[in-house]
């Protein structure tokens, strides 16, 4: 190697070392910097508890996993909140230094008020730094003399941190009842003087266990439950003071036990008496063991009714698991839908066939008697079924799953979930119950009659389902008195409608030919009725690609400009709207300068 490459990387190692020199340098006059601006420096990870002297007061609070606790004056929880502003408090403090006190002698530091301080603060935990001791307020407006212990410079900082901690000590205790809430509450029960209520949750849902069988309200339990768990503690009761005949907790006016899913033990709310002077309620939770006062809102639970929690609804379904239902309307033939994979079919007892059904009018259906809010609550105990009507009932709506093989625990077959019985209709309302539950309830009567009893108003609202393009002729023929007149016959070929042989002579509307097309491909009715028809007004018969010809027969013009209307070999009237009946009314050929032919 020749010397002038040795000195060549003799310098880049000089430069290397010159930048590792500098950056190690530039960390420790930053790592400096830190120390000489802010009063503690400490990782908050790191702390594993906060010792507090503020006069004759004695903190001590420490970490237990995610929470802190307070294992003094007084073991309890302590308020999260509060923790968290002292660490930040600490982290902010920014020091300043005090003119000739950086080595301050006793005489000096005693003047600044720094020993033997009423104030004191020490972080726990591997690395913290040492006591903090706090001062007399200086002339500035809030600020504070601070010293740390062992060090005799005393400095100026904010009075944010002490005003934190010179506060009793049940400022820094956690004010919430309790440290759970709604989400993880299996159970439930409430005794008081109105009664015992007795709630469990199953499957995600709650409902009664005393002082009946019923369904509750999932939402009314759980904000029940939040106003409960989420009550604020006015204040604590000293706790050397046992005389809970003072407070009304040796015998309590009423209690409520909590059962969670992660507690072994139930927690218990007892509810004693009522302070004079606020109208609060005195109060003892067992995961806190102390006697507390809760705002005097706390009185609505000791008045807590049964009807107050239960499920206004009239049935509780999951319609996945359905695969029939079955409408047994009194006097009229049974009407069975059934599900057909994402659709449904509907057949009546006297239907040659299956029909595709209206989806939509079968899930309003559902949703209606799910959402539909019960009016009152008219017997829990359905002993006398004739009084009510549900002896002979005015309908009976069941639904159903379908097994289609034996299993280990089911045979072939239809298997009921569950069934809504309609009795005597009194007023405006109707008297209603779930079979399978035994109160009685009344609903508006408008649920009822929302529920069409003939089989044909079940049907899809969907008359044809072609393309355009797959209709390859029409016919169209108009009625007077009912009597046909001369019509139009039209083929399509060739990329275009053209006149079939009879057809009447003109010349040809593209436009409303393809127009009446469109139409006529995807027609929908407005809803399927028990009308009848009446005496045909015009007819449309087409064929269509699959070789299949279907008749379409419109009644007389309803003076809204709709018209009801019947396809020829099928069952059922339906009625059509204005636009459709519009469209397939219009003119599709302009008439030869004859003046004895007539037509369209």
């Amino acid at each position: 190697m020749s010397t002038k490459t040795t000195l060549l990387f003799l310098a880049i190692a000089g430069v290397l070392l010159g930048v590792i020199f500098l950056t190690k340098n530039k960390t420790k006059s930053w790592q400096a910097l830190e120390r000489e601006q802010y009063m503690l420096v400490f990782d908050r990870n790191s702390v594993e508890g906060i010792l507090i002297t503020s006069n004759e007061d004695k903190v001590e609070l420490r970490r237990h996993g995610n929470q802190w606790m307070m294992e003094a004056p007084i073991k309890d929880i302590a308020d999260q909140n509060a923790v968290n502003e002292i660490l930040a408090a600490c982290e902010a403090m920014e020091k300043e230094p005090v003119a000739g006190a950086r080595n301050a002698d006793k005489q000096q530091m005693r003047d600044f008020g720094v020993v033997k301080s009423a104030v004191r603060l020490k972080l726990i935990g591997p690395e913290m730094p040492p006591e903090l001791s706090f001062g007399k307020d200086t002339p500035v407006d809030g600020k504070v003399y601070v010293r740390l212990e062992g060090s005799n410079t005393v400095s100026v900082a904010q009075n944010t941190l002490r005003n934190l901690i010179v506060r009793q000590p049940d400022a820094l205790r956690d004010h919430r009842l309790a440290d759970f809430d709604s989400r993880g509450v299996t159970r439930v029960e409430v005794k008081s003087v109105a009664g015992e209520i007795d709630l469990a949750r199953d499957s995600g849902n709650w409902g009664f266990l005393k002082p009946l069988k019923a369904r509750a309200d999932d939402a009314r339990v759980a904000a029940f439950l939040d106003s409960v768990l989420g009550t604020q503690i006015a204040s604590f009761l000293p706790a050397n003071n046992a005389n809970l005949n003072s407070y009304g907790l040796s015998e309590p006016r009423g209690t409520v036990t909590f059962r969670t899913s992660g507690r072994t033990q139930p927690v218990l709310l007892e509810l004693g008496a009522r302070d004079e002077k606020t109208g609060g309620v005195y109060a003892r939770i067992s995961t806190r063991g102390a006697v507390c006062l809760l705002p005097k809102e706390s009185e609505r639970i000791l008045g807590l009714q049964p009807n107050d929690l239960r499920d206004r609804r009239l049935m509780r379904l999951d319609l996945n698991i359905v695969d029939r239902i079955t409408l047994r309307p009194a006097e009229k033939p049974p009407i069975l839908l059934q599900r057909k994979q994402e659709d449904w079919l509907v057949r009546s007892g006297d239907a040659a066939a299956d029909a595709p059904a209206n989806s939509t009018k079968i899930l309003q259906l559902v949703k209606e008697l799910q959402t539909r809010k019960i009016v009152g609550f008219v017997t829990d105990v359905a002993s006398d079924l004739a009084k009510y009507g549900f002896d002979q009932p005015q309908m009976r709506v069941t639904f159903s799953s379908y097994a289609s093989e034996n299993t280990a625990d089911t045979n072939a077959g239809e298997l009921p979930i569950l069934t809504v019985a309609f009795g005597k209709t009194e007023g405006d309302i109707v008297y209603a119950r779930v079979e399978s539950e035994p109160f009685i309830v009344s609903v508006h009567k408008s649920l009822l009659e929302e529920i069409s009893v003939n089989a044909v108003e079940w049907r899809s609202l969907s008359v044809f389902g072609y393309k355009p393009a797959q209709i390859v002729s029409l016919d169209v023929t108009l009625f007077s008195n009912g009597i046909p007149r001369p019509g139009v016959a039209l083929l399509f070929k060739g990329n275009e409608w053209v006149a079939d042989e009879g057809s009447i002579p003109g010349t040809l509307n593209r436009i409303n030919i393809q127009s009446l097309v469109n139409t006529l491909a995807s027609l929908k009715a407005m809803q399927w009725t028990s009308e009848t028809a009446g005496v045909p007004a015009e007819t449309i018969e087409f064929k269509t690609t699959d070789g299949k010809t279907h008749k379409l027969i419109l009644g007389p013009l309803a003076e809204d400009k709709t018209c009801l209307a019947t396809v020829e070999g099928e069952t059922g009237v339906f009625r059509l709207a204005a636009p459709d009946v519009s469209a397939l009314r219009l003119l599709l050929v302009e008439l030869a300068p004859v003046t004895e032919r007539k037509g369209r």
